[in-house]
């Protein structure tokens, strides 16, 4: 679910102790195992998509599998500034609703190195809208105090060849949060007519629970990105600038230093 990135809440990673890495060794192991099982069903269900649909065309399958330079959330290094392996399934209805499985490795969070996210929801359009709302669970196997879960709600509307997205994402107060979150975000995207390349730029604010100032108060973050890609075939190559303005501050506990510096991130997916 690479889109997601604009209109999903994470909990950012916190840093491990050495003594806490050390006794989530094992645990390690077994949530990349997660991850890996996740790309190979991605990878294997597309002949199983193809039968499905000869037999019903009410559902359609699709999948992809994307390698990133540093997996990016909300202005955020996930993977610690290292490259990432991620990969997604999706279930999609006529009627709109679906379902979707997606997961990337991404840097020690409380004993877990990969994170999973199951999405249900519907989309479909409303008054020559494209409207989207649903719920995201977001798990992280193997660590402690890591899972959340979260409301979304998006409207895209077209502008000539551009269309603008605006969203709202809400978590609740919940087990793994203080209290409750919420992300609000807008985006223009548009194709370049003729070409195979389309540009994207985002806007998002972040406040409560996820994000406090030095004094430990609740505060808030903008973050912006704006990239380019260009797809051939089933491929699309990616290159996104990302920023935010978290130079004094922290997010859920965990003192920023790289991780909050605006890099160029570049991607290679396979879409299926």
């Amino acid at each position: 679910m690479p889109e997601a990135s604009a209109s999903t809440i994470r909990p950012a990673p916190r840093r491990a102790g050495y003594q806490e890495r050390k006794m989530k060794a094992v645990s390690s192991i077994s949530s990349r195992a997660v991850l890996a099982g996740t790309l190979m069903i991605a990878c294997l269900s597309v002949p199983t998509a193809a039968a499905a649909q000869e037999e019903e065309k009410a559902l359609s399958v699709s999948g992809n599998v994307a390698f990133v330079t540093d997996y990016r959330f909300r202005g955020i290094s996930y993977s610690n500034l290292d490259p990432a392996l991620q990969g997604g399934i999706n279930l999609n209805s006529s009627v709109g609703l679906f379902v979707s499985a997606w997961g990337s490795s991404i840097a020690n969070y409380n004993g877990s190195t990969v994170e999973m996210d199951w999405t249900a929801g519907w989309s479909g359009n409303i008054a020559g809208t494209t409207t989207t709302a649903g719920l995201i669970y977001y798990s992280y196997p193997g660590g402690s105090n890591t899972d959340v879960v979260e409301l979304y709600g998006s409207v895209g509307v077209p502008l000539g060849p551009v269309t603008a997205t605006f969203g709202l994402n809400w978590a609740p107060d919940q087990k793994n949060l203080s209290s409750s979150s919420r992300y609000a975000y807008g985006q223009l995207s548009a194709g370049i007519p003729g070409t195979p390349i389309s540009v994207t730029g985002t806007l998002g604010n972040e406040r409560g629970s996820l994000v406090y100032d030095e004094s430990g108060a609740k505060g808030s973050k903008w973050d912006w990105q704006i990239g380019a890609s260009v797809t051939w075939e089933a491929l699309s190559f990616g290159v996104t600038y990302v920023g935010n303005d978290l130079s004094t501050r922290r997010v859920e506990g965990y003192r920023l230093n790289r991780g909050a510096q605006d890099t160029v991130v570049f991607s290679v997916t396979a879409s299926f």
